[in-house]
């Protein structure tokens, strides 16, 4: 009987925290996250995607002004689709539109529309994005 609530217990335990993937300074620091705004053209951005995407380090970027807005959804969404909002503050990237579009492309492919309803409602490069669909 103690064996098998041991078992139970590390099974729970595994489903409850097995689920997130932090990502270290390291990933985030090689990532195009901090990447973008140093680069010259906006096809840049793409390949930044691209690299994040292969790598696992994937960001959709925010731009809320001075003070960050953070929804009681941001968490799950992140967990569930595996990326990471990154709020760019108000000073921001001229490609990050780009990046995003690569990333919303990625999502489709892989997940189809349902996250759609689910991601927050200004991401930059969203609402244009959606309306080519």
């Amino acid at each position: 009987m103690k064996q098998l609530q041991i078992l139970l217990f590390l099974f729970i335990s595994h489903l409850v925290f097995g689920q997130s993937k932090k990502l270290t300074v390291e990933q985030i620091n090689n990532s195009g996250a901090s990447k973008i705004y140093f680069i010259d053209n906006c096809d840049e951005a793409v390949k930044l995607a691209e690299t994040d995407i292969k790598n696992e380090t994937i960001f959709l970027f925010l731009q809320s002004g001075e003070a960050p807005i953070i929804y009681t959804g941001d968490k799950t969404f992140e967990e569930k689709y595996r990326i990471e909002f990154y709020e760019q503050g108000c000073i921001g990237s001229n490609c990050t539109k780009e990046y995003n579009e690569i990333i919303f492309n990625y999502l489709t492919n892989k997940y189809g529309k349902k996250w759609i309803k689910q991601i927050r409602k200004d991401v930059i490069g969203f609402k244009s994005w959606k309306k080519q669909l």
